[in-house]
């Protein structure tokens, strides 16, 4: 994956953002942003391209994709994690 790391794909999440995140393999976050897709239940495409903040530390990572909890709680609700090799 190069920088910037262009993400797409499809999901639901409350009022249609997706939260995604770029993690290196000693997990620390080295790219977020949100991008806009389907909402109440209805699946739609999202898609965003997510600058790294810097060099990931390792040649591995994963890209996360969640819909943050709209309590308020910090919680990442329907995390889906996908591994990556960094170029």
């Amino acid at each position: 994956m190069r920088n910037p790391a262009h993400v797409a794909a499809y999901g639901t999440a409350f009022e249609g953002v997706s939260s995604l995140r770029i993690r290196d393999d000693d997990g620390t976050v080295i790219a977020e942003d949100t991008a806009q897709g389907g909402s109440n239940g209805v699946i739609g495409e999202f898609k965003a391209n997510l600058e790294f903040s810097r060099r990931p530390n390792q040649r591995l990572g994963v890209v996360e994709a969640f819909e943050e909890s709209a309590s308020g709680s910090g919680e990442d609700l329907h995390l889906d994690r996908v591994p990556i090799v960094f170029s």
